[in-house]
């Protein structure tokens, strides 16, 4: 926290049940006794777009996005059109559905108990995942878990599920409804273009997705490469096994399911497919990705290295 003069607090009160700005004033007095030395300016969300500005010209040392990964990934968007040298630190108060963010941080879902992680945490460079014009923190997938992301966003409108249940339960409706293959061309780093079937194509800078779904367990977000995971073609019953499996990071010993890593990935699709980029919606058929190494700078609550369960709070 040497380098941090001033913060940014961006208040999404949308987030965890439409109930962000009462959890942000239940959580303010702490922030104000452990940030106290510090000059701060409080701001809610207005839009996404106004997130992106935010990120792309605030004076701020440091954002604590007070959200869920959406408000994340759009400040992201905005601190990437920056010059290296000028991008503010990022990091997030949890209160969203997924918060897979805050997991590869290690910050701790309870509000207090997160700022507390925050005030004695540590700024460490992170890779950014970047496809076409657009950049991403954590996830880019393609298939069924994109689908199932998708219809996450939508099912919080009218669920008061949350998190890893709200989308297991998507996850078992997709699969039983919606489960198939797609048909892909793609190519690794400086490697020919391969062809396949897969229900699942996830190019990962972080180790989960969907609320703490291991889908890449060894992915670093520090280590210059992208963990991918395909799984092939397979029955409804199968891919529930195998998402049960992936809950806990222990699907990638099954047969329907493959591992790579690299820099750079061309994804070419002959038809729409369901792309999800942190939880967000993605269109187009033609997909060039690529790690940018180390390229934004967070506040983690490990000093050399990401990951470690939070610990679960009320939040």
């Amino acid at each position: 926290m040497d380098s941090i003069k001033k913060i940014l607090v961006l208040v999404n009160p949308s987030s965890s049940e439409n109930r962000g700005r009462e959890v942000w004033a239940k959580a303010r007095p702490r922030f104000e006794a452990l940030f106290s030395e510090y000059e701060y300016e409080i701001l809610e969300t207005v839009s996404s777009e106004h997130n992106i500005v935010l990120g792309a010209t605030t004076d701020a040392d440091l954002i604590i996005s007070v959200s869920g990964d959406g408000t994340v990934h759009d400040i992201a968007q905005g601190i990437m059109r920056r010059p290296r040298e000028d991008r503010p630190v990022l990091t997030m108060l949890p209160i969203g559905s997924g918060n897979d963010f805050a997991r590869t941080l290690g910050i701790p879902f309870e509000p207090e108990r997160a700022l507390e992680a925050i005030r004695n945490g540590h700024v460490v460079p992170m890779d950014v995942g970047k496809c076409n014009e657009f950049f991403y923190l954590e996830t880019l997938s393609f298939g069924i878990d994109a689908a199932i992301a998708i219809g996450t966003y939508e099912k919080r409108k009218t669920t008061k599920s949350r998190g890893f249940v709200l989308y297991l339960k998507v996850a078992i409706s997709a699969i039983i409804k919606e489960l198939r293959k797609h048909h892909f061309t793609y190519s690794l780093d400086d490697g020919p273009p391969k062809e396949d079937d897969f229900i699942i194509f996830a190019i990962q800078n972080g180790p989960t997705y969907g609320g703490g779904f291991q889908v890449a367990p060894k992915a670093l977000p520090d280590d210059g490469l992208f963990n991918i995971c395909v799984a092939t073609d397979t029955s409804k019953l199968y891919a529930l096994y195998a998402m049960a499996k992936m809950a806990k990071g222990a699907h990638e010993q099954l047969a329907i399911v493959h591992t790579m890593t690299a820099q750079r990935v061309t994804v070419d699709v002959a038809e729409d497919v369901p792309v999800q980029f942190d939880g967000e919606a993605l269109s187009g058929r033609h997909f060039e990705i690529e790690v940018l190494p180390k390229a934004i700078d967070v506040l983690a609550a490990q000093k050399s290295s990401f990951g470690g369960e939070p610990e679960v709070g009320s939040a």
